[in-house]
């Protein structure tokens, strides 16, 4: 069985009207690495995933979707 992860950043960028330049400019990253997190093409590394968290003030756990898939 394998697993996935799918982002929920979008989720949280429409709950909260926060926007995706925002999230660059605190983790130091391009918008265009964000827009790849949220269509799920690049992943947060742990202390991203952190500090997104405290930008949305949310858990980690709250940032992504697990997915088991059969192999």
């Amino acid at each position: 069985m394998a697993l996935r992860m799918r982002s929920r950043l979008p989720e949280w960028f429409k709950k909260t009207g926060k926007k995706q330049v925002d999230l660059a400019r605190h983790l130091k990253v391009s918008e265009a690495f964000i827009s790849q997190v949220c269509n799920n093409k690049e992943k947060l590394t742990v202390v991203q995933m952190k500090m997104t968290a405290d930008f949305f003030d949310c858990y980690m756990d709250d940032l992504a979707e697990w997915i088991y898939e059969p192999d």
